[in-house]
């Protein structure tokens, strides 16, 4: 969206400008406000440490909330919960050990697996693709955008700070299983799965442990209209 179309709907909305590869807030619109609660959904990309440093500083809040990534947990084959091993050179996790620098402030990190929604499904690359998927009885780990949404709200008011959540669906169907069942469902396509079963299997319930969170959006229940053949 444009920034007219947001100010349109009804929502207030400051621009943001890069420089040298660097984030910061656009002339002087910054407003001397104080956020309960700042969200965090930068991807990764070069000068995003020292952006988060820019933006974060010029801000005044009570919290920082950041979707993070399970991509930044080591290879492996076993069930992969908050404390497991992590690669410390993976982008992502050098930006929640910025964010968790930027003292004094109260953080919550939301480790997302496989993110799907609204136009947004591995099945269409696959499928775009037509190449062969390793790995094939490996598990899968996917969360659907509206218990992303969930969790944010659930953490945002929940009582513990300066914690760190996965956010995975609960069940782990191999490739096989599930992408070869959804690509018959939307595209009646047969897709061609070589064997291997290397793969983690992430953990979310801590999540529904410590706060008011459940996971109600099943990975399986698919909006069939945003994945139908002509649209992938």
């Amino acid at each position: 969206l444009k920034l007219n179309d947001i100010k349109t709907a009804g929502i207030s909305a400051l621009r943001l400008e890069k420089n040298s590869g660097i984030l910061s807030w656009a002339g002087n619109e910054l407003p001397p406000v104080h956020f309960d609660a700042v969200i965090v959904t930068l991807p990764p990309f070069d000068g995003v440490l020292e952006s988060l440093s820019n933006l974060l500083q010029s801000l005044h809040f009570k919290l920082v909330i950041f979707t993070s990534s399970t991509g930044i947990y080591e290879d492996t084959s076993a069930f992969v919960d908050e404390k497991a091993p992590i690669n410390t050179g993976h982008l992502v996790f050098q930006m929640e050990e910025r964010i968790r620098s930027l003292q004094p402030l109260n953080f919550i990190i939301l480790r997302l697996a496989g993110h799907i929604g609204p136009n947004r499904h591995p099945v269409r690359f696959f499928l775009r693709h037509g190449r062969d998927i390793p790995n094939g009885q490996a598990p899968v780990n996917l969360v659907h955008q509206k218990d992303i949404i969930a969790a944010i709200f659930a953490t945002m008011n929940g009582p513990n700070k300066n914690s760190i959540y996965n956010v995975c669906w609960p069940e782990h169907s191999t490739k096989e299983e599930y992408y070869g069942s959804i690509s018959l469902k939307i595209g009646g396509e047969k897709l061609v799965f070589l064997k291997g079963n290397h793969g983690k299997i992430i953990d979310g319930s801590k999540i529904t442990n410590e706060t008011n969170f459940n996971y109600d959006f099943s990975i399986y229940e698919i909006n069939d209209l945003d994945l139908r053949k002509d649209n992938i």
